[in-house]
């Protein structure tokens, strides 16, 4: 229970059901789980609802549970209706036994999930925890989209300023070798003016090896950049080649080259590592047993990949500043994908720890 609570309890429901004495048990229910429940005796009324909620919360319901057959309008014609303006909107279907024949235009629909009457306790458990946490999942997937966005144009700021300040210190450099050239100075400048000129040093040496990595290594990473996008698109495509190909080995198998290149460059020792580490988990972990989470998972990898493009564009430019300006974000980003992959294989809800307030 604890956990459908914690899955259900921030959703806006929407529960079309002429049949009221039905609607009148299930609703005490089902107030006790969401955050918002509004109710309709029809598939009109219903969708009436549906349309005044958005416009007055520029949100659409989290989940729309509705009966099949219903005056006016059925609730199929509602769905679809309803789809039209939402193409991601979760909709649950109850329905008599005698109404079977509408399952397959419910089917093509792309409907969540079906409850037979009269509701079963095991099913509508089942049911509900299902769609929650697909939803659950969506919204985090949607809202760490956001937060890499908002990210990429903070970065782009700070790249920029890092620049700016590169090229004052290139100009103070300029100047501090014409002051060495024409004059003598006393000890305590000289000093200074040496640590100067050794970290000068150090940065001619680490764009030399910058230079190095994009002339020799540059365009493989790239390559198997590309390899990579391949692998994740061709999944979110069709989660079953995860047990029934070798990709998820391949794509394992790609990060794990490309961490072994990055290797080679003492400055990405930390990035690295954590690439190699993303990668074991990847192989290592049990996979999802829900295809939701596995699609969330590797759309969440796919907006990973934009980061890391970008990032090849940063070294690219040869800029000894930002070399390592992505590296938290690509770190931060592997850590979260992978804790989504090893935590949604957590061991579910007995069934007995829900039973009380499901029992009609």
């Amino acid at each position: 229970m604890k956990m459908i609570l914690e899955n259900t309890r921030q959703l806006n429901v929407l529960y079309v059901e002429d049949d009221k004495i039905l609607l009148e048990t299930t609703k005490e229910l089902f107030k006790t789980l969401f955050s918002t429940l509004d109710i309709a005796f029809d598939g009109i009324e219903g969708l009436a609802l549906y349309q005044n909620f958005y416009e007055e919360s520029g949100n659409y319901y989290d989940i729309v549970i509705t009966d099949i057959n219903m005056p006016e309008m059925n609730g199929l014609e509602m769905a679809s209706q309803i789809l039209k303006m939402n193409d991601t909107q979760a909709v649950i279907i109850t329905t008599a036994h005698n109404e079977m024949q509408y399952l397959t235009q419910a089917i093509n629909l792309g409907i969540d999930g079906f409850l037979t009457k009269p509701i079963e306790s095991k099913k509508l458990k089942k049911v509900l925890h299902k769609t929650a946490q697909a939803i659950t999942d969506r919204k985090f997937v949607l809202s760490h989209v956001d937060m890499i966005e908002d990210l990429n144009i903070l970065l782009d700021t700070q790249n920029k300023e890092l620049l700016a300040k590169n090229a004052e210190l290139e100009k103070s450099f300029r100047m501090l070798n014409t002051v060495i050239n024409k004059e003598q100075l006393s000890n305590p400048k000289q000093e200074e003016i040496t640590k100067q000129a050794n970290t000068f040093e150090e940065n001619r040496l680490l764009q030399e090896q910058i230079q190095s990595l994009i002339t020799d290594d540059l365009d493989e990473l790239k390559e198997i950049h590309g390899d990579i996008d391949l692998d994740i698109i061709a999944i979110i495509n069709n989660t079953d080649l995860l047990i029934s190909g070798n990709i998820l080995k391949n794509l394992t198998n790609h990060f794990a080259r490309y961490s072994s290149i990055l290797s080679f460059y003492n400055f990405f020792d930390e990035l690295s590592k954590g690439i190699s580490t993303f990668s074991c988990t990847l192989q290592d972990a049990p996979i999802p047993k829900e295809k939701d989470v596995v699609v969330n998972v590797f759309m969440l990898l796919e907006s990973f990949m934009y980061v890391l493009g970008k990032w090849h564009d940063d070294l690219a430019s040869g800029d000894t500043n930002t070399i390592n300006a992505f590296d938290a974000s690509i770190i931060s980003d592997m850590h979260t994908i992978t804790n989504m992959w090893t935590q949604a294989n957590a061991p579910e809800v007995l069934e007995d720890d829900l039973d009380d307030i499901f029992d009609f």
